[in-house]
């Protein structure tokens, strides 16, 4: 069998799907399978995964990073790939796939529907109708679906009934290099990036639908009753739509939040470890690698009580409504100030991380490869298209 990846959205500072699409690649190198691996990769992002991925793994340079080369990558090139029989599969990682399909068959990851179901809370490209429309014509046109968690196949169904023989939810994995044991190091990370113990920590993008100026806002009213004495650092990089986040931010005291930018993956489990809490106050998300990221480094994590934050989440961390401030504002304010409450968050944030593997992750994804290869023709009729 030979499956070719699109790894063309593989980034040196890698979030979300680029996290995926890492973690993905090296699980599939570390199976013990017959199987034969084609990634195709960018030249900037070439080297990436040199020396990770074993004999198992080609690696094809087929693209250059700025979106539109990619994009003309995915709708022109791998086609003809697919054409010229140089894989059984193709497998794209989201959220689109190419409008001409070759005989392969093809899986597509669908990490999040979010551009569909809330436009509101992205940019003005990814809330655009052509883009949304690309997106539902990808999903109808693959032969299967991978996501990451129960909630984003039913937004799925809810839109697209017709599809729900074909979705496959395969939990992500979190990467054994997020552990308590971390923090040992942290002395040294948190002097290069300008933080102070003690802190509350968020790890994201810095957009609107991670919901950060309900955070900040709660953050900034518990100071001003002096209910907290920890500083609050919102580590990522920015996106679009920070205008509100900067309004709140110009009254914050000087010195008590910070914004270190991207923090290396080098930096990362350190600056996990040492927090005294972590919170991702998230409207929606797919599947949500940082708080999970938090709990396996053994953090009593905050986070809300929506989407597959709660499927993954619950009974390990503190939920709130992402609508209720004072709601998090108060489990700011109880984790903080109850040990007891901080213990039991930690032992029991570590246990459920420890469940989300790329091992099993990459045997469930390589079964899916497997299904579709040997039972369903990849060609389908027109209706599916």
């Amino acid at each position: 069998m030979r499956i070719g990846l699109d790894l063309t959205g593989i980034e040196a500072e890698p979030v979300g799907t680029a996290t995926y699409m890492r973690g993905l690649a090296r699980g599939l190198a570390g199976l013990r399978t017959q199987t034969d691996f084609r990634a195709y990769v960018t030249f900037e992002d070439r080297h990436l995964l040199d020396g990770r991925l074993g004999n198992r793994f080609g690696v094809s340079v087929a693209a250059l990073r700025p979106r539109p080369v990619r994009l003309c990558f995915e709708q022109a090139a791998l086609p003809l790939a697919a054409r010229a029989g140089r894989f059984d599969v193709l497998h794209s990682p989201g959220p689109h796939m190419p409008l001409l399909r070759g005989a392969a068959g093809h899986v597509l990851t669908v990490h999040d529907i979010t551009p569909i179901t809330m436009p509101a809370v992205h940019s003005r490209l990814r809330s655009s109708r052509p883009y949304r429309r690309m997106m539902l014509a990808s999903l109808r046109r693959a032969d299967r679906l991978i996501v990451p968690s129960r909630f984003v196949a039913e937004r799925i169904r809810q839109r697209l009934p017709q599809l729900d023989e074909r979705i496959r939810v395969i939990p992500w994995g979190i990467d054994d290099r997020f552990s308590p044991a971390a923090a040992a190091g942290a002395d040294q990370v948190l002097r290069r990036h300008g933080i102070r113990r003690p802190y509350l920590l968020y790890v994201g993008k810095l957009e609107p639908r991670k919901n950060l100026t309900t955070l900040l806002g709660s953050y900034l009213e518990l100071l001003g009753r002096r209910a907290v004495d920890a500083d609050l650092v919102l580590a990522g990089p920015r996106g679009w739509g920070s205008a509100e986040l900067d309004r709140l931010l110009a009254r914050a005291p000087a010195g008590r939040v910070h914004l270190p930018g991207y923090v290396p993956d080098s930096d990362l489990p350190a600056l996990y470890a040492a927090a005294s809490a972590f919170v991702y106050p998230s409207l929606e998300e797919g599947f949500g690698f940082p708080p999970l990221e938090a709990m396996a480094s053994g953090v009593p994590t905050i986070s809300t009580s929506g989407s597959s934050l709660a499927e993954n989440l619950e009974g390990a961390a503190e939920l709130v409504a992402a609508d209720d401030p004072a709601g998090l504002r108060d489990a700011v304010e109880r984790v903080l100030g109850d040990q007891r409450l901080r213990d039991r968050l930690s032992e029991a944030g570590s246990r459920r991380a420890g469940r989300f593997r790329w091992d099993r992750c990459a045997r469930e994804h390589l079964a899916v490869y497997e299904e579709l290869l040997g039972g369903i023709s990849p060609r389908q009729d027109a209706a599916r298209r």
